[in-house]
């Protein structure tokens, strides 16, 4: 899955590219690279319940092989952990331990990975519509950014409970 190089299409393109796009004089981005929102935007559409479908608009935007070769055990792990919590996707906890471990890879997994996409996609809008679009001067971006992680540490700890990610643990040690 993380073996070749990554395009953002579309509309998602398009918000990739204002994320990543410098907001002041000094050239100030709240992401540096199109990579680092492909890292951070599965986890927030998880954290909020969000997936997208992939536009197919003219606008792209890549992150090349070598980027995602150097953060494959970083993207590995994402994925790893949407499997692994993505109880109402499947609720057996067996499954989602051979859907993180066991199937990432082959043709069973195709669906799991479609699945990490639009979560990806889910993500990507919510970053633009909580980052972006309410920025309106330069403070926006910092006080938006700030109430998003504030906002996703909320929800990190009502969703994701400590007992849970510990009983996945020891059914892997089995």
């Amino acid at each position: 899955m993380f073996d070749k190089e990554y395009s953002f299409k579309g509309k998602h393109a398009e918000m990739v590219l204002k994320l990543t796009a410098p907001f002041n004089k000094q050239n100030a981005t709240l992401f540096a690279r199109n990579l680092d929102v492909y890292l951070l935007a599965p986890i927030i559409g998880f954290l909020y319940s969000r997936t997208a479908e992939i536009d197919r608009g003219n606008t792209t935007t890549k992150i090349f092989l070598d980027q995602i070769s150097k953060s494959q055990i970083r993207l590995w792990f994402n994925y790893r952990l949407i499997m692994l919590l993505d109880v109402e996707y499947e609720p057996d906890t067996q499954n989602r331990m051979d859907k993180a471990f066991r199937y990432y890879g082959t043709k069973k997994a195709n669906e799991d990975e479609s699945l990490y996409e639009k979560y990806v996609l889910g993500g990507v809008e919510i970053l633009f519509e909580k980052l972006i679009e309410p920025a309106k001067k330069e403070e926006d971006y910092f006080l938006k950014l700030y109430e998003l992680i504030e906002e996703a540490n909320d929800r990190y700890n009502k969703n994701i409970n400590t007992e849970s990610v510990l009983d996945l643990c020891k059914l892997a040690r089995e």
